[in-house]
């Protein structure tokens, strides 16, 4: 049986399950805004690339295995036309679904050419709650429209200004892993632009340079490191810093996250990468 204490924390730690995929997305799409053209000149992934992820909470002495996210890229046909099509999905471990279920799934189409975002929808079920948004990116007619429902608000339509390199969180993710990172200036803050709950919402984010991390495992990585400041409001802490870690090689996956939160902290350790369109080389020996 669960402790009263740790019970108690299972329905807050499954809230922050959205908030850790756009930690993920954020974190992966830091430096979109310090170039002035949305181009991509090489990916750094290749379709059928798959990233999973094990998210673990951390409450005094106690560690809890929390569930796991996933991300999948792959192409899509549609009309003739191939496009990238990416899949991000939460889910709580089987073990706790009868305290706090959750199943979370994001999904994103956009153009192969520069990854101009086309299409996004959220489906996610946490603890009985349910959220269904989409977003249609038109930029012909300057204009994205939205269609967001939840558990407590009916259904809505709603248009927004389209704005050149404005992402969803998984257009962001996978456009912004394609950046030379060591171009960065460590001095500078960037602010970036995601589209998020049908907001606009403007992040600040900081290159912290080279890093040798370990895992769970005690497996050394050499990694570049990152961090942003989060938003007032959310589960975590007002002006703390979440720190992301990546592989200091082409692919830039991200290997470790780690943020402070209102009771406790959160990691999130890479589990498996399959497909990878480099071989990896950030391992030490």
């Amino acid at each position: 049986m669960y402790s009263k204490k740790v019970s108690k924390l299972i329905p807050f730690l499954y809230k922050m399950r959205f908030s850790l995929i756009i930690i993920l997305a954020m974190l992966f799409g830091i430096f979109k805004n310090s170039y002035s053209q949305c181009n991509v000149n090489e990916y750094v992934f290749k379709s059928g690339e798959k990233l999973l992820y094990d998210v673990y909470y951390n409450w005094g002495f106690i560690w809890i295995s929390a569930g796991n996210v996933e991300f999948l890229a792959k192409d899509t046909v549609i009309k003739n036309k191939t496009f990238w099509h990416f899949i991000s999905k939460g889910t709580s471990n089987p073990s706790y679904d009868w305290i706090f279920k959750v199943r979370d799934r994001y999904e994103a189409i956009v153009k192969k050419e520069n990854l101009e975002p086309l299409y996004y929808k959220r489906t996610t079920n946490e603890g009985g709650y349910d959220v269904n948004n989409k977003y249609i990116f038109n930029k012909e007619k300057g204009v994205i429209f939205t269609f967001t429902e939840n558990s407590k608000s009916s259904y809505k339509k709603d248009t927004l200004v389209y704005q050149d390199c404005l992402f969803d969180v998984l257009s962001a993710t996978y456009f912004t892993r394609c950046i030379n990172f060591k171009t960065i200036d460590k001095t500078k803050s960037i602010p970036i632009k995601i589209l998020v709950d049908n907001e606009i919402v403007t992040i600040k984010v900081k290159y912290k340079g080279e890093e040798i991390i370990e895992d769970k495992k005690e497996k050394k990585y050499n990694t570049i490191k990152f961090s942003t400041t989060v938003i007032d409001g959310s589960v975590f802490k007002a002006g703390e810093e979440i720190n992301v870690w990546v592989s200091n090689d082409k692919n830039k996956i991200p290997l470790l996250i780690e943020a402070e939160i209102l009771v406790g902290t959160v990691k999130v350790y890479i589990n498996r990468k399959e497909n990878i369109k480099y071989e990896f080389k950030s391992a030490i020996k």
